[in-house]
């Protein structure tokens, strides 16, 4: 069950490495697009995703509901993908989502902004001006969404296992590097131990984003736990019928087997109120 993440910034040929190293072992490939559909599955529209994937949002956009449910679907997403093994993620927080998780190997491509700027107006003959306001404004928006929603730097070198510089090596090189790795004993003997777990986290996402649909900001009153499939519901709701609502809600998820709902009905004053 090898899972690769890899952060690449633009014209650094990541996604080339990311790509042929895929191929070669016969993983699935998954970026923007494959996740789109996946969140796609959860309700997420395509402007929706567009609004903030890798991208800053506005500071007055930061406690939006929906913003939020795109996170805790964005993080199923991925725990899911990576659950099943053999899969190489590209970008979407891949690095920060599965750092503590054994069996997951980390990676980051990058290039000299002069390399990577005369690459892509070789490959796109662009003008100098607009390619480097476009490349500037990529990096920006990379690290934006990391910093944003996961409170990490993109540059932090202790995100990954193996940081690449594509200034000298070629996509074929770079990609013989990382077959090597992620054969090596320390990652294959690690791999089986991460299963269990990426199934509980990416259930526990889905869960909690299907209660903010139903709750709205008030999810804060509620403890949620997964073990196994079990779900436990603690804390308040304000009536007889959110409780069943949610009891309703969880146990239709896939994956759940067991809900144990201890949410007390009791009145609180909300915010601003």
């Amino acid at each position: 069950m090898s899972v690769l993440t890899i952060s690449r910034q633009g014209g650094s040929l990541g996604t080339e490495i990311a790509q042929e190293v895929a191929g070669r072992l016969n993983y699935e490939y998954v970026d923007k697009e494959r996740i789109g559909k996946a969140l796609a599955e959860f309700g997420l529209l395509s402007p929706d995703v567009e609004r903030f994937d890798e991208k800053k949002p506005p500071f007055w956009d930061s406690w939006q509901v929906q913003r939020r449910k795109f996170l805790h679907f964005l993080q199923a997403v991925i725990f899911d993908l990576a659950g099943k093994g053999n899969v190489v993620i590209v970008g979407r927080g891949g690095q920060v989502l599965l750092k503590d998780l054994p069996g997951v190997l980390h990676l980051r491509i990058v290039a000299p902004f002069e390399v990577r700027l005369r690459r892509i107006m070789e490959k796109e003959r662009g003008d100098e001006k607009h390619t480097t306001r476009t490349l500037r404004r990529s990096d920006r928006d990379s690290a934006g969404f990391i910093h944003s929603f996961f409170d990490v730097d993109w540059e932090d070198p202790n995100l990954y296992d193996l940081v690449i510089n594509t200034h000298k090596f070629s996509v074929e090189t770079a990609a013989r590097m990382i077959l090597e790795s992620i054969q090596s004993p320390e990652i294959k003997e690690s791999e089986k131990r991460a299963e269990e777990k990426l199934a509980d986290l990416a259930l526990f996402q889905k869960v909690e984003a299907t209660l903010l649909g139903l709750l709205g900001l008030d999810i804060r009153h509620l403890n949620i736990q997964v073990e196994k499939g079990a779900v436990t519901l603690r804390g308040a709701v304000t009536s007889g019928v959110d409780k069943e609502n949610c009891q309703r809600a969880v146990a239709a998820l896939e994956g759940v087997n067991k809900v144990d709902n201890q949410l007390l009905v009791t009145e609180y004053y909300r915010y601003g109120t």
